[in-house]
C-alpha cells in the first residue's frame, strides 16, 4: 500500500493526540493496570504483524513496538467515559480519514479508516472508555486480521469494572 509521507504523518499525530487527550485512571477488575500488556498475547500479534513485538506499559494503558521504547504499532488505553465518543476525534477530519460506526464492540464506537485500513478506535462500555491506535498494522475492515484485533478488544472490555 502506498501512502504519502504528509498524509501518513498526520495520521500519526492524530492517533497519538486521540489516544494520549483523555488519560483519567482505569483498571481491570482487581487487577494493575500493567495487565492490559499480559492480556495480549505473542499468537495474537504475530497474526496482526510479521515480526515481534515488544509491550510496554505505559498511563491507562499498553503499547507494542518493534523494539522496546519503540514507536508503537498496537497502543490500547482506556479510561472513564467523559464525554461523547465522537468528541474524541477532530471536528474536522482530512478527506483520506472515514469515521465509522462500531456495532459489534461494547455499548458504543467509532473508527477511523485511513486509505482502506483501521486506524483509531474509540469503544465506550459502561462508564470506561478503550482507545486504540493501529494505523501502521495495515487492518483492513471485515479481514482475518480485524477479528483477531476485535478479540482482543472483547477480552479487553469484559475485563472492565
Amino acid at each position: 500500500m502506498n501512502r504519502t509521507t504528509s498524509g501518513s504523518a498526520a495520521t500519526i499525530l492524530v492517533s497519538f493526540l486521540l489516544l494520549f487527550a483523555a488519560g483519567a485512571g482505569w483498571s481491570f477488575a482487581g487487577e494493575k493496570s500493567g495487565d492490559i500488556c499480559r492480556q495480549v498475547t505473542a499468537e495474537q500479534l504475530s497474526k496482526l504483524y510479521r515480526k515481534p513485538l515488544y509491550p510496554s506499559e505505559h498511563g491507562n494503558g499498553c503499547m507494542w513496538s518493534k523494539k522496546p521504547g519503540g514507536m508503537a504499532y498496537l497502543d490500547i488505553n482506556v479510561h472513564e467515559y467523559q464525554k461523547d465518543i465522537r468528541q474524541y476525534f477532530n471536528k474536522e477530519m482530512p478527506s483520506h480519514i472515514k469515521l465509522e460506526k462500531i456495532t459489534d464492540l461494547g455499548d458504543d464506537g467509532l473508527m477511523t479508516v485511513v486509505e482502506g485500513c483501521l486506524g483509531v478506535i474509540v469503544v465506550k462500555k459502561g462508564d470506561r472508555v478503550m482507545q486504540s491506535a493501529v494505523t501502521f498494522l495495515e487492518i483492513e475492515p471485515k479481514s482475518d486480521k480485524q477479528k483477531v484485533l476485535w478479540d482482543i478488544y472483547r477480552n479487553v472490555l469484559k475485563r472492565l469494572k
